[in-house]
């Protein structure tokens, strides 16, 4: 089976755009639930979310979706701090994250625009096959 170039980007956009709008409600969901959270339980301290996140590090590396070497307590930490920044309505890390997210991603756009690819014709393959009975390289599909 064989697809143009076209279809092949096309079908990958098309993936990479429904991960993002999954993503996206995910990512809605979740806040929606820690405001509910916060809102149930007001007294909940910096503890009780390092608790949590422990535990749920704990889980994931049993589960062996994590490396036994990845250093646990300074994700935990980490994790912990963001989480409860979040709780409390800081957002000046999500800020500063997001504006460094978007100045990596235009630049990484920047360098792409300079790249080109070549793309060979799609009767090269057959051409290659004609020519190996001529030659006495080997050509490898």
């Amino acid at each position: 089976m064989q697809i143009s170039l076209d279809q092949f980007l096309g079908a990958i956009m098309s993936r990479v755009d429904n991960l993002e709008a999954t993503i996206d409600d995910l990512r809605l969901r979740t806040n929606i639930a820690m405001r509910l959270v916060k809102t149930t339980v007001p007294e909940l301290t910096r503890d009780d979310v390092e608790k949590a996140v422990s535990e749920e590090l704990e889980v994931t590396k049993n589960a062996g979706m994590m490396e036994e070497s990845d250093e646990i307590e300074e994700i935990s930490s980490k994790l912990t701090e963001s989480i409860f920044g979040w709780l409390e309505g800081d957002v000046t890390e999500l800020k500063e994250k997001m504006d460094a997210y978007r100045k990596r991603l235009q630049e990484t756009m920047e360098a792409e625009k300079s790249k080109v690819i070549d793309v060979a014709p799609a009767g090269f393959v057959n051409q290659l096959g004609q020519e190996k009975g001529q030659k006495k390289g080997k050509i490898v599909f």
